[in-house]
């Protein structure tokens, strides 16, 4: 069993899920791209001009006042306008051209209507976790007795690595503080509300009660462990064989010359393009998967300021997204719903949500404020 490197926590949820609702997609055809031919490419696109969206909270956020408007910023877009050789974006209808010729009739656009997968790129995104796999999977966890646990393959020195006596395993976390549990299983069933829960490996909360059904096989390790006496934790299906994640070559300084695309700045660090992303993991099935989110939300919330001239830039990159995400941040925006819906999902579907609660009104409201800023971000890419 080849076992992952544990993923850094994330710290923006929202804006995280959402830009790995783009990121399957895109980042599965520009590896396939990558790994045929190589062809020179046009010249760096530009990103279109016009006005910044609207920020998500009152005044300007930290990352407005700190860097200025994202002028030359490059989208995704662009970038899947550039597939090869005299090929460029027209009318930003997706359309695709070479230069003084017209379009082969066999060019397909990766982007619909100017902002959306085609169906022909949808189709080429690994499934994932489908909602009967899920169910069944949580159905059996919450059922089974833990027969074993193992140190060093799930993380944290405090996590572990669980035997089911179905035989399957699962990763279970104990976090530092309840938020940190709180906000996996807030971030998993925010992953339901966007439509995108299939990037997520299924996870439940469980008790831990040494003197318990579920509990009383392993009560030495238990003790072992030093884990509170109950205690919520969360258990994560195990994955076998994930592999670390780096960004395609064509995001890269060695992507050739003239073809200037990487989207994220070298500034910072001139290594970021070689290094894992945290948080995200390859499938077996060249699927990515999205690991690690015990810091969405309540803990994530605390950190805006420190994240946001980061996260910020990124999502303005990003013009470019599934439809169905954007039918759902639309419903969200326009009901005003965001807070109400995750907390519908979270109590039907998660049996010991009340062990760990919900979020403060405040932290509902700033959940609220991102869809809408997601939302208005959108209209924006819709108007170019």
């Amino acid at each position: 069993m080849k076992r992952p490197r544990r993923a850094a926590p994330g710290h923006l949820p929202l804006l995280g899920l959402l830009l790995l609702g783009a990121l399957p997609g895109l980042w599965t055809v520009l590896l396939r791209r990558e790994a045929g031919a190589r062809q020179e490419p046009d010249p760096e696109p530009r990103m279109p001009t016009g006005p910044s969206p609207e920020r998500w909270v009152r005044g300007e956020s930290l990352a407005a006042r700190s860097k200025p408007g994202g002028g030359g910023q490059k989208t995704f877009r662009a970038l899947l306008a550039v597939p090869a050789v005299g090929q460029e974006e027209r009318g930003g209808e997706g359309r695709f051209a070479a230069a003084g010729s017209p379009p082969p009739a066999t060019v397909l656009s990766p982007v619909e209507r100017g902002i959306f997968w085609s169906r022909e790129l949808e189709a080429q995104v690994p499934p994932g976790f489908t909602v009967e796999e899920a169910t069944a999977w949580l159905s059996a966890a919450r059922a089974a007795r833990v027969a074993s646990l193992e140190r060093g393959s799930c993380g944290r020195s405090s996590n572990r690595l669980a035997r089911l006596s179905d035989g399957s395993h699962a990763c279970v976390r104990y976090g530092i503080n309840l938020e940190q549990i709180q906000g996996e299983a807030l971030s998993y069933h925010l992953a339901g509300v966007l439509g995108m829960q299939e990037r997520l490996p299924p996870m439940a909360l469980a008790l831990v009660e040494s003197r318990g059904r579920q509990w009383e096989p392993v009560r030495e390790e238990l003790r072992a462990s030093h884990w509170a006496e109950g205690a919520v934790v969360s258990l994560t299906r195990w994955v076998d064989n994930l592999t670390a994640v780096v960004a395609p070559a064509p995001w890269g300084a060695e992507a050739g010359p003239g073809r200037r695309l990487n989207l994220f700045s070298l500034q910072w660090d001139p290594r970021v393009m070689h290094r894992a992303t945290s948080n995200l993991l390859r499938a077996p099935d060249g699927g990515l998967v999205f690991m690690d989110n015990e810091a969405g939300l309540v803990h994530g919330y605390r950190l805006l300021a420190m994240w946001d001239p980061y996260n910020e830039p990124l999502l303005r990159s990003v013009c470019v997204f599934r439809e169905g995400t954007v039918r759902r941040v639309a419903e969200l925006h326009r009901r005003r719903s965001a807070a109400a819906e995750l907390r519908r999902r979270y109590r039907a579907r998660e049996p010991l949500w009340a062990l760990l609660g919900f979020l403060s009104e405040h932290q509902a409201e700033q959940l609220q404020a991102r869809v809408d800023f997601v939302h208005r971000h959108i209209a924006y890419c819709r108007a170019q």
